[in-house]
């Protein structure tokens, strides 16, 4: 899957990119990442994503600690790798390993055949976060296109 090669912003478009959300859950907030993610997805709907990621999530926590998860999954029939990004306006409860709630989920599927896609792409972002300069940045963006432009830049 040459088109990993490209930086992280090939996957993330600014309709998938929701700052400050209000949510109360863990599930609502994997219904949010479902519904921008089908965004523009012809043959993949919204309850598949849900049922993706939530399945992915009962093997463990998608969660990153520091606040972050990046919960993801791989799904039939996708073209490409898919990014959105959700900014909670509060923090909630989510079974990270370091206990912390979570403040941003960034989804990511990916085709189901990208084994290794999948890797590079969870580990590309994991290392972002390990950023405290990317971090504090990213917790600062005003607008969906100030993140669209924050991963510009990130490449594998």
């Amino acid at each position: 899957m040459n088109q990993i090669e490209n930086n992280i912003s090939r996957f993330l478009s600014e309709e998938r990119i929701l700052l400050d959300l209000s949510t109360t859950s863990r599930k609502r907030l994997f219904e949010h990442i479902a519904q921008v993610s089908s965004v523009d997805l012809d043959k993949i709907s919204e309850d598949c994503v849900f049922k993706t990621i939530t399945e992915r999530e009962r093997l463990g926590s998608t969660g990153l600690g520091k606040g972050i998860a990046v919960p993801h999954g791989r799904i039939d029939n996708l073209e490409q790798p898919v990014i959105s990004i959700i900014r909670l306006n509060q923090p909630i409860d989510y079974d990270a390993p370091d206990g912390q709630p979570v403040w941003l989920a960034v989804g990511l599927l990916v085709p189901a055949e990208a084994n290794e896609a999948h890797l590079k792409l969870l580990s590309t972002l994991a290392s972002c976060f390990q950023d405290t300069k990317f971090v504090d940045t990213l917790k600062n963006c005003q607008t969906p296109d100030q993140v669209s432009q924050l991963f510009e830049g990130v490449t594998r």
